[in-house]
């Protein structure tokens, strides 16, 4: 499958065998590209990935760090950066105290929120799409409400990343799936953490850090046991899932070092037989230089299949909306 790359009109395009393009609001779009989403959405295989940038009605991370930044009065440039600021207010505010911090949070910013009635939202387009597995870093409820609303009853868990092994929170973490999801009963895992349990909220650099040293551990256990699956960073089911299904990331962003983090750990260390057929990026079409970019995503990313839609989460949404009806 072709490389493609969606830029300004005004600059040059460089066509690879994949010819057919379409143009909608100044974007130059591959047309193979949305028919290779849009198949594999409808064969099931699809897996979306859901990051800040998706959860509209929320703070984005930028907004959230530069608020804490001014309570805790953060002394460094990089006020917008939500792992190293609240790090510091942890140390200084919370007396090194994260899960007071992160109960806070669940308090005053994700309890009281709820999911746009807004069925264009891309909550509610994914949640029509009869997918068995979603995949998201966010804290929030939005993809099982909009599951829910879609007439599914899904199953929600979330990364044991925190767990000693002792303390697993069975009152709170539900159980995995006995059988594999399915499109009537998908299941939404929560890779950084849910609200609903503030300590597995994947939130400072000390998090980050923890949470990726566990998951090469379980990476290198090759016969995990039930038990030990239901202790692992991420299950076998989405292991497996994520080594041979389409990826579709929503809401990331390249300076996020959250996605580059994920893409890594999660497909790059892969072998290449196992790396899934394609991946799909979603990007803000406010990027400079994209040209540029793309030479720096082919070279950074390797021999991995990507497909870039450049163009805002609202559009992108109204796009795929049409193309899963037909229109």
């Amino acid at each position: 499958m072709a490389f493609f790359l969606a830029v300004d009109s005004r600059r040059s395009i460089r066509i690879t065998e994949d010819s057919t393009w379409t143009r909608t609001a100044g974007n130059v779009q591959s047309t193979r590209g949305w028919e290779n989403l849009v198949k594999s959405i409808k064969e099931k295989e699809c897996v979306p990935f859901l990051g800040a940038g998706a959860s509209q009605g929320l703070p984005t991370g930028a907004a959230l760090a530069k608020d804490w930044a001014e309570r805790v009065r953060y002394p460094y440039h990089d006020a917008d950066n939500l792992s190293s600021v609240m790090q510091y207010a942890v140390v200084m505010a919370f007396n090194h105290d994260a899960n007071q911090l992160k109960r806070a949070l669940h308090r005053t910013v994700f309890s009281q929120v709820a999911l746009t009635t807004d069925q264009l939202d891309i909550h509610h387009i994914l949640a029509r799409c009869d997918l068995p597995l979603y995949l998201t870093t966010n804290y929030d409820d939005f993809m099982v409400e909009a599951l829910q609303r879609a007439g599914k009853r899904p199953t929600w868990n979330v990364s044991p990343w925190y767990s000693s092994g002792m303390d697993d929170d069975d009152d709170r973490r539900p159980p995995l799936p006995a059988d594999d999801p399915t499109a009537e009963r998908p299941l939404v895992f929560h890779l950084h953490g849910h609200h609903s349990i503030p300590h597995s909220m994947v939130l400072t650099e000390d998090d980050y850090i923890d949470f990726h040293v566990r998951h090469a551990r379980d990476g290198r256990d090759k016969s995990l046991t039930p038990e030990a699956d239901r202790a692992a960073v991420v299950p076998s089911y989405v292991r497996t899932r994520l080594r041979r299904a389409p990826l579709l990331f929503l809401g990331y962003s390249l300076r996020d070092s959250t996605f580059w983090t994920l893409f890594k750990s999660l497909m790059i260390a892969m072998p290449d037989g196992q790396r899934s057929s394609h991946v799909c990026l979603q990007l803000d079409p406010r990027v400079k230089r994209r040209a540029a970019v793309r030479e720096y995503l082919d070279k950074r990313l390797g021999r991995q299949q990507i497909e870039i839609f450049w163009m805002s989460l609202e559009e992108f949404t109204d796009m795929l909306d049409s193309r899963l009806r037909g229109t």
